[in-house]
C-alpha cells in the first residue's frame, strides 16, 4: 500500500509540473507538500491532540447548518477585504473589466444602455459595442452586481458581495451531498483558493457564476435523492432555489450555464424515470413549476434587455460585438466571418492578430488537439493552483466508488466536453461546474482520511495537512494578487488630473509600430458628463471635430509606444 502511495504522490507531482508550469511555485508547494508526506509516514501522530480539539469545534458548529453558512459567509467578507487591505483596492485593468464597469455605471444611473454618442468611432474599445446603443457586450449578471457595488460606494463591494454568495452557496451545495462539518471544510477550500481571491479581486467576474453553479448543483442534488430515494415528498424550497441558481447562470454566461443547465434537467429527468415512485403530482408542483416560473421571468426580462440594447429581442450584444468586430467564430464548428471594416488599428491588430491566429491554428486536426490540450490545461491550472488540492488525488480511485462522486465526475466531463467547443478558453469560463469540482475534492479526502499504512493513520495526517497547508496558502496569494496591482499607469494619470480639477479630453496616439498595447480608450456610461474622456486619435478632420465639440475641456494628447507614455497638452501641438 506504501509503494502505492509513493507511486500516486509521484505521479500528483508529474501532474503538478505540467498542470502549473511554474518553476517558482512548484518548488515552493512541492517542497511543502513533499515535507507533509513525509512527516506522514515518519510521524503521523504529531499534533493528534490539537487537531482533535480544532475537529470537536467543528463538529459543534455543524450542528446548525444555517449558522455554518453563516460562518462561511463572515469568513469570506473577512478574507476578502484584509486582501483588499493588504493589495490596495484594485485598478481595472484588463479590457473585461472595463466592460464590466461601463454596465455597472450604467444599471447605477437606472439606465439599461446608452445612446450613441455623436463621436463614437473616437471611443470604440474591445467588449463594447457603440451601435444601435453603447453598451457593455456581456450579458447583465456581473454588471448587475457591481452596479449595487457603486451605489454602496465602489464596484468592488459588489464583488466581495459575490464572493460571499459564492461561498455560502457553494457550502449549502456541499451540505446536499456532504455531512456538515465536511461541507465546511470545503468550503474553507473555496474561501482561500488563490483564483477564487483572485475573483474576490477584480472586475471581470467568476463568483457570481460560481454561486449560481452552487445553487443550481445543490438544489438539483437534493432534488435527486428525494426522486432516487423514492420518496413521495418533494420540498419546493430546493427546487427553487436550483431555479434560482438557473437564473443567475443565464444572466451571467448563458453559453456554458446553458449547457449546465441542460444537463442537470437531463439528470433530474433520468431520476425520475428511475423512480420506483413516481410523484407526478408533487413533481409537477414542486420541481416543474418553479423552474417553468423563474426562468421564464429571467428569460423574458432578459430578451427585454436585449431589444433596449440592440433593438432585438432575440439578438444578445454579444452576438452584435462578434458580428461587428470578431475575425474569429466563437465556436470551433463555425466557419470564419467575413473581415469586418476596422476604423482604428488597434482593433483591428487585435481580432485579425491574436484572435484569428489562435482560431486558424486550429483549422488542422493536429491544431484542434493541442488547442484543446491547452484549454484543458489552463482549467485543470486554475482548479489546481491551490496546489495542496492535489493531495486528496491520492485516494480519488477509493472516491469513485461512490455513486454520487461518479454523477460529479460524469457532470464535469460532460461540461467540459462543451466548454473545449468555445475558440478560446479562460478558467472563469468553468465556473458554473467548479462546485463539482470542490465536491470530488472533499469526498477523496474523506477516503484518504481512513487509509492507515502499517497500523499508522498516514491518510489521516495527510488530510488535515492538506487543510493545513490550503489556509497557510493565503498569505502568498496575497503577495501574488498585491504585485498584479502595481500596475497602475492609467490610473496615476486619472489621479493627477483630478488633482488639477475641471474637466479633461486626453487623445490616445499609438505609435505605428505598437502592436496590442495595453489599452487606453475606456469611458464612462455618460460620456459628455465624465470628469475625464478617453478618445482615439483618428485624423486631423475627425480629431479637429472631435475637440470641437469637446470645447469646454482641456485637451491632452497622450503618446502610447512599446517602451513609454507621454503626457503633453494637445493644443502646443498641433494648430486646430
Amino acid at each position: 500500500m506504501a509503494n502505492h502511495a509513493l507511486i500516486g504522490f509521484a505521479a500528483t507531482a508529474v501532474a503538478a509540473s505540467f498542470i502549473l508550469r511554474d518553476g517558482g511555485e512548484l518548488f515552493f508547494y512541492g517542497s511543502l507538500i513533499s515535507v507533509l508526506v513525509a512527516l506522514a509516514f515518519l510521524a503521523p501522530h504529531q499534533g493528534m491532540r490539537w487537531f482533535r480539539r480544532v475537529e470537536v469545534s467543528l463538529r459543534r458548529l455543524s450542528r446548525n447548518r444555517g449558522i455554518a453558512i453563516v460562518t462561511v459567509g463572515v469568513l469570506t467578507l473577512i478574507v476578502v477585504t484584509l486582501v483588499t487591505a493588504i493589495a490596495k483596492v484594485p485598478i481595472p485593468k484588463v479590457d473585461d473589466e472595463f466592460s464590466y464597469l461601463l454596465a455597472a455605471d450604467t444599471f447605477a444611473h437606472g439606465r439599461l444602455t446608452n445612446p450613441t454618442h455623436p463621436m463614437w468611432m473616437h471611443f470604440e474599445a474591445f467588449h463594447v459595442i457603440q451601435q444601435p446603443t453603447y453598451a457593455s457586450r456581456y450579458p447583465p449578471g456581473q454588471g448587475l452586481i457591481l452596479g449595487l457595488g457603486q451605489l454602496l460606494g465602489h464596484p468592488i463591494i459588489g464583488v466581495w458581495v459575490s464572493a460571499i454568495l459564492a461561498a455560502g452557496a457553494m457550502c449549502w451545495m456541499l451540505m446536499a451531498w456532504l455531512p456538515t462539518r465536511w461541507a465546511l471544510i470545503g468550503s474553507i477550500f473555496v474561501v482561500v483558493h488563490p483564483e477564487l481571491l483572485i475573483w474576490s479581486q477584480r472586475y471581470w467576474g467568476g463568483s457570481l457564476t460560481l454561486a449560481g453553479g452552487a445553487l443550481a448543483i445543490g438544489g438539483c442534488g437534493r432534488v435527486l435523492k428525494k426522486l432516487l430515494n423514492a420518496e413521495s415528498r418533494l420540498v419546493l424550497r430546493d427546487s427553487t432555489v436550483m431555479a434560482i441558481g438557473m437564473s443567475i447562470l443565464l444572466l451571467c454566461r448563458p453559453y456554458e450555464g446553458g449547457v449546465l443547465i441542460l444537463i442537470l434537467l437531463l439528470v433530474c429527468a433520468f431520476a425520475f424515470a428511475k423512480s420506483t415512485n413516481k410523484p407526478i403530482q408533487s413533481l409537477l408542483t414542486c420541481v416543474v413549476s418553479p423552474l417553468i416560473v423563474l426562468l421564464g421571468i429571467t428569460m423574458a426580462w432578459l430578451a427585454y434587455y436585449n431589444w433596449r440594447v440592440t433593438n432585438n429581442p432575440f439578438r444578445m450584444p454579444q452576438q452584435v460585438y462578434v458580428a461587428t468586430y470578431n475575425a474569429a467564430p466563437i465556436f470551433l464548428w463555425q466557419k470564419r466571418p467575413v473581415p469586418p471594416v476596422y476604423h482604428n488599428k488597434q482593433m483591428r491588430d487585435f481580432h485579425m492578430g491574436w484572435e484569428l491566429r489562435h482560431y486558424l491554428k486550429q483549422r488542422s486536426l493536429s491544431g484542434l488537439a493541442i488547442g484543446m490540450l491547452e484549454r484543458l490545461g489552463k482549467i485543470l491550472r486554475g482548479m489546481f493552483r491551490l496546489w495542496p488540492l492535489l493531495i486528496p488525488l491520492l485516494a480519488l480511485p477509493a472516491a469513485l466508488k461512490n455513486r454520487w462522486t461518479q454523477l460529479a465526475l460524469l457532470i464535469l466531463t460532460l461540461f467540459a466536453s462543451a466548454l473545449l467547443q468555445v475558440t478560446w478558453t479562460f478558467f472563469h469560463y468553468a465556473a458554473p461546474a467548479l462546485p463539482l469540482f470542490f465536491l470530488v475534492i472533499v469526498q477523496s479526502l474523506r477516503h484518504l482520511r481512513l487509509w492507515h499504512w502499517h497500523g499508522k493513520p498516514v491518510g489521516l495526517f495527510l488530510a488535515r495537512g492538506c487543510i493545513i497547508l490550503s489556509v497557510l496558502s493565503l498569505p502568498y496569494t496575497c503577495w501574488t494578487i498585491a504585485q498584479e496591482n502595481r500596475y497602475a499607469r492609467r490610473a496615476k494619470i486619472v489621479a493627477q488630473l483630478q488633482r488639477q480639477g475641471g474637466k479633461h479630453l486626453i487623445v490616445v496616439r499609438y505609435a505605428p509600430t505598437t502592436i496590442n498595447p495595453v489599452e487606453w480608450v475606456y469611458n464612462a456610461a455618460d460620456i459628455d458628463r465624465a470628469p475625464i474622456v478617453w478618445a482615439r486619435e483618428l485624423g486631423a478632420a475627425q480629431d479637429r471635430d472631435l475637440v470641437r465639440y469637446f470645447g469646454d475641456r482641456r485637451v491632452w494628447l497622450l503618446e502610447v509606444n512599446n517602451r513609454d507614455i507621454r503626457l503633453v497638452p494637445y493644443l502646443s501641438n498641433f494648430n486646430l
